[in-house]
């Protein structure tokens, strides 16, 4: 290719980029039928028996069309990422804060328990115990000798022993511990099933 003809194409390309290509305006139609209907087209059909009304577009005035919400995301909300990330991080420390309070219920419960075998002073009752009277001593100085109904003779030793009262408040104890527990597997169940 000569000198002479790459400057002449080049020259063409340049004045084509000068002037800008224009885009004709299009023609739109709303058309509306007998029934009321109203639907639009490029072109009217044949034999259209309604109201044809010509619609004339600008192309550099039509805007593209907004782009549909993320799926999921409830309509007319746009919600970020970072405030999903921000609910799961809440959530997160929520349920870890449960599983943390339900130890802490746990360990004092248990604490409670320990410190609690003890029977306290009016947790005792006084029982009689009872013993094969043959042995010339009984089995501790507080006993006595006495013929029992059936013309048996028998060692009477009274003896202090913890009572109902202690029972009762043990078995308090132990409910609280036992229900620490399921509260603690309740909220580790509860982390596992919303954060792993």
């Amino acid at each position: 290719m000569l000198r002479s003809e790459r400057c002449g194409i080049a020259a063409v390309f340049a004045a084509l980029l000068a002037f800008p290509f224009e885009v004709p305006a299009q023609t739109m139609y709303k058309l509306v039928d007998r029934a009321g209907k109203v639907s639009y087209s490029d072109k009217v059909p044949k034999n259209f028996d309604g109201q044809v009304t010509p619609i004339e577009t600008d192309p550099a005035n039509v805007q593209p069309a907004p782009l549909p919400a993320a799926k999921g995301a409830p309509k007319g909300t746009d919600e970020p990422k970072a405030d999903m990330n921000a609910k799961r991080r809440a959530q997160r420390e929520r349920l870890q804060a449960a599983i943390d309070a339900a130890h802490e219920r746990l360990d004092k419960a248990k604490a409670a328990l320990a410190s609690g075998v003890d029977p306290k002073e009016d947790e005792y009752q006084t029982i009689q115990q009872k013993y094969d009277g043959s042995a010339k001593a009984g089995p501790r100085s507080n006993c006595m000798k006495q013929t029992g109904v059936d013309g048996k003779t028998l060692w009477i030793c009274p003896t202090i022993v913890p009572g109902e009262a202690y029972r009762d408040r043990i078995a308090a104890l132990e409910a609280e511990v036992a229900a620490a527990e399921a509260e603690l597997t309740r909220a580790q169940n509860e982390y596992r099933r919303n954060v792993d």
